[in-house]
């Protein structure tokens, strides 16, 4: 069985085509494009610029593919798999354009796909290599699933991976977001996690900063206060005309303190539900930091996606689809959704 994924649900323009046999499974081709240069100057992803951005890379990535695999699209592909939402609306109207252009041309169904689960179901990936057969990797479960993104940050129960039940999730802003303000705030150019976290890489834990809501019993985060104190802390300090010389200090403690919030939550959640393993994805998990507090609290109970699966892409969708076969429908019955929930 060989699925074709689609990802547009933000910045990234992602196509994948995934081949599947029972339990194992092989990456033919995987092609993405960024638009960081498109929005950097924007200090922000502007959706309009996104979707543009999406209807000119669909095709051009999508002829790659097709150049590089040399099949039959008709007769040798079973599914094309679309991330339906949430995301940005005119992102997310280019990428079911472009997929329901598909399945009319080569008479397939195509399988929604939740983009927040596909991030769930992309720890369950060993490794990002074309060509090579894998075996899909078996999770002890029930587990704790942590969503970590720019948009999102979302503490859920995974009985399985068809069975997933929202715990908590960010009130204000996501802490993606809140990294990329922070690095705002400290003079950084968008995006500004990545920015901030090889800055925080030769400071120190200098400044103590608020952790919203871990003295809460429930599992909801909140980092608009923290963004808040960090800017009034960088004021007082500019004041002084300290900020250069303090800069990766302030770095370090804003990263750690964020970081250190999802960890107290998710170690709250643990110590109730007692899963067999927590699963942590989403872009965020790309900071090697923010992995190594992980493993130090969890140890070996706690399981990543590889690096570059925990942004967005293709494969995640293609091969989600893989598991959400009973989903699939007529292009004529597909729709988005920018608010879909878990």
């Amino acid at each position: 069985m060989k699925i074709l994924g689609i990802e547009t649900t933000c910045d990234e323009t992602g196509i994948a085509l995934i081949e599947f046999k029972e339990t194992k499974f092989r990456i033919l081709s995987h092609k993405l494009r960024s638009q960081i240069k498109v929005h950097s100057k924007y200090g922000g992803i502007v959706p309009i610029l996104a979707a543009r951005e999406h209807k000119k890379n669909l095709p051009i990535l999508f002829d790659s593919l097709i150049r590089e695999i040399k099949i039959d699209f008709k007769k040798d592909i079973d599914y094309f798999a679309f991330s339906y939402g949430p995301g940005l609306p005119p992102a997310l109207v280019e990428g079911k354009e472009f997929v329901v252009s598909l399945a009319k041309k080569y008479e397939k169904k195509i399988i929604p796909v939740n983009h927040l689960i596909a991030h769930f179901y992309s720890v369950l990936i060993s490794k990002n290599k074309i060509g090579v057969w894998q075996k899909i990797k078996e999770i002890p479960l029930p587990a704790l699933g942590l969503l970590v993104s720019g948009g999102h940050t979302i503490l859920a129960f995974i009985e399985d991976f068809r069975k997933i039940k929202k715990l908590g999730e960010t009130l204000d802003d996501a802490i993606g977001e809140s990294l990329d303000k922070g690095a705002r705030i400290l003079g950084l150019d968008y995006p500004g996690g990545p920015k901030l976290e090889k800055l925080a890489k030769k400071g120190r834990p200098l400044f103590n900063l608020p952790h919203p809501l871990i003295n809460q019993k429930n599992f909801n985060f909140s980092f608009a206060g923290l963004k808040t104190a960090f800017w009034e802390l960088v004021e007082e300090i500019r004041k002084y005309n300290k900020l250069d010389e303090l800069k990766q200090d302030l770095a370090y403690s804003y990263q750690k303190t964020a970081f250190e919030t999802v960890i107290i939550k998710t170690k709250k959640a643990f110590e109730k539900y007692r899963p067999k393993s927590i699963i942590v994805t989403g872009g965020v998990i790309a900071n090697q930091f923010l992995r190594k507090m992980f493993v130090k609290v969890f140890g070996t109970k706690v399981y990543f996606p590889v690096k570059n699966l925990s942004t967005d892409n293709g494969i995640n969708i293609a091969f989600s689809g893989y598991f959400l076969l009973d989903k699939a429908v007529e292009y004529s019955n597909l729709d988005i959704d920018p608010l879909a929930d878990i």
